[in-house]
């Protein structure tokens, strides 16, 4: 009995591949990441193209980036403004706008090479899966603490990040490396017919809830990482279209455990039948599907969050805009919006998926950017907190 005994735990071993078990993982922990790289830059533009881009650094001396977002911040086009003064960006859109015109995707309204500070502050593994009705997508898992940390370390804790419309996924890599470098595992990927992802297949209703779902799936079941994910601590946010699609996966996926939803557009855009996770609501003075709604938008996506039970959160930021989270060059808002998203975004994850104490003062903290014209609102248990930001004047 003792010889079958020892056999058989051989056996298992061998079949496990020697890796250790995943306390909260659905396996076995890998013994190593999958090779990764940064994201994607664009290739270099025509030499005439380049010559001309050779003058741009004049453009810094006409308008310092930081007098620039101090004048124009509170206009809603500091990012705008900041990004024209910096010839390096201007360099690398113009060769990524001309690389997707020439590209297989010219109708794409946004380029697919991301930004240059975020694509090289990932270590992202580029995968396809399909979803249910056999539709290819495109996904990028992003290791945590940039592959430095082993697997062994694990299983962690997970985000799945979900795009708006028209949109990809390299437009998240600041969320992307924001949750990573905070020691996630990210999953991102694009929805069928945007980026890099295939348009549906026949019989593909494009149900974006259905295939975050699926990605899931790939993501615990199939993905090369699927044994270094802790099925317990999974969260997911979205932005926009990305936002109302996290806001109906909270409602129907057990595995999801916490959400936040940017710029859900209004209660009408963003049907939902309950929470029951804690949700944070995301928007900015003068967020709007498509223009911004000036001054009055807070009052056009309260009622999604007036909905809500449990856990929640409505955060405001100040004199911002729908492009407030992307990190797309050039797109009117104000330059301190992916900063002041990223700290109340990382904080909802690390107290509703570790129980951080330093999360909780941070939600509960009043970044000096908060609208100061409308109301943001954490609350967490019992406890209530409404908050405002200073103001446009010193």
């Amino acid at each position: 009995m003792k010889r079958i005994a020892a056999l058989l735990l051989a056996l298992w071993l061998a079949a496990c591949g020697g890796g250790s078990q995943a306390p909260g993982g659905a396996g076995v922990l890998p013994k190593a990441w999958p090779a990764s790289g940064p994201g994607e830059d664009p290739p270099p533009a025509p030499p005439v193209v380049e010559a001309l881009m050779g003058r741009l650094d004049l453009l810094p001396a006409l308008l310092p980036p930081a007098v620039a977002t101090t004048l124009f911040d509170p206009l809603i086009t500091g990012v705008t403004v900041r990004d024209l003064t910096d010839p390096a960006l201007v360099a690398f859109t113009v060769r990524a706008t001309l690389a997707q015109l020439l590209g297989p995707k010219p109708a794409e309204i946004f380029h697919w090479y991301g930004h240059p500070d975020y694509n090289h502050a990932v270590a992202q593994v580029p995968v396809h899966f399909q979803n249910r009705h056999g539709t290819s997508l495109y996904g990028e898992i992003v290791l945590p603490r940039r592959g430095q940390v082993p697997p062994s370390d694990g299983p962690f804790p997970a985000i799945l990040v979900l795009e708006g419309q028209n949109t990809n996924l390299a437009m998240y890599r600041w969320w992307h490396q924001l949750y990573a470098d905070a020691g996630y595992l990210v999953f991102a990927f694009d929805f069928s017919g945007q980026g890099h992802s295939e348009d549906e297949a026949e019989g593909d209703p494009g149900d974006n809830v259905h295939d975050a779902q699926d990605a899931l799936d790939y993501l615990l079941e199939r993905s090369p990482v699927a044994g270094a994910v802790d099925r317990r601590r999974i969260g997911v946010v979205g932005h926009s279209m990305g936002a109302i699609a996290s806001l109906g996966l909270q409602a129907v996926e057990p595995r999801i455990h916490a959400a936040v939803a940017a710029a859900p557009i209004s209660e009408s855009s963003a049907p939902f039948d309950a929470n029951p996770v804690p949700v944070m609501i995301q928007t900015g003075d003068h967020d709007g599907p498509v223009a911004p709604i000036p001054v009055v938008n807070p009052a056009v996506v309260r009622p999604v969050y007036d909905k809500l039970q449990g856990d929640r959160a409505f955060i405001v930021a100040d004199a911002s805009t729908h492009a407030q989270h992307t990190n797309y060059a050039l797109l009117p808002t104000a330059s301190w919006g992916l900063e002041l998203a990223g700290r109340y975004s990382l904080a909802w994850m690390d107290w509703h998926l570790r129980r951080d104490p330093a999360a909780l003062e941070i939600l509960r903290s009043p970044h000096p950017h908060l609208s100061w014209l409308w109301d943001s609102e954490v609350r967490i248990g019992p406890d209530s907190v409404v908050m405002r930001g200073a103001g446009p004047l010193p």
